[in-house]
C-alpha cells in the first residue's frame, strides 16, 4: 500500500507483475479474478513501472477501503407479501 501523509488522495496498491496474466498486466482482465467481460474499470493499483492495475467492480469494492465520509447505508429490502 503507498504512503500517503495528508489523507488527500486514495491509496493504490502496488502489485507484483510476476503473479499476474499478461491479459491482467494489460488491464483487459481483473488482477483479483481474471473476468474480462465486462472489461475492469476501476484503477486499484500499480505495476513497478507506473502502469494501472485494474479490477472489476465486485473486486475493487473488496480491495479498496471505503472512502472517507461516503459510509454505505444498509439496504432494506421488502419482501412480497401474498
Amino acid at each position: 500500500m503507498g504512503w500517503n501523509p495528508n489523507g488527500a488522495e486514495r491509496l493504490l496498491l502496488t502489485f507484483d507483475p510476476d503473479g499476474l496474466t499478461m491479459t491482467q498486466r494489460d488491464g483487459d482482465a481483473c488482477v483479483v479474478c481474471h473476468k474480462k467481460w465486462p472489461r475492469p474499470r476501476v484503477k486499484v493499483g500499480l505495476l513497478p513501472d507506473n502502469a494501472p492495475v485494474l479490477a472489476c467492480d465486485d473486486c475493487a469494492e473488496a480491495l479498496l477501503p471505503p472512502q472517507e465520509g461516503n459510509v454505505p447505508l444498509p439496504r432494506r429490502s421488502r419482501a412480497a407479501m401474498s
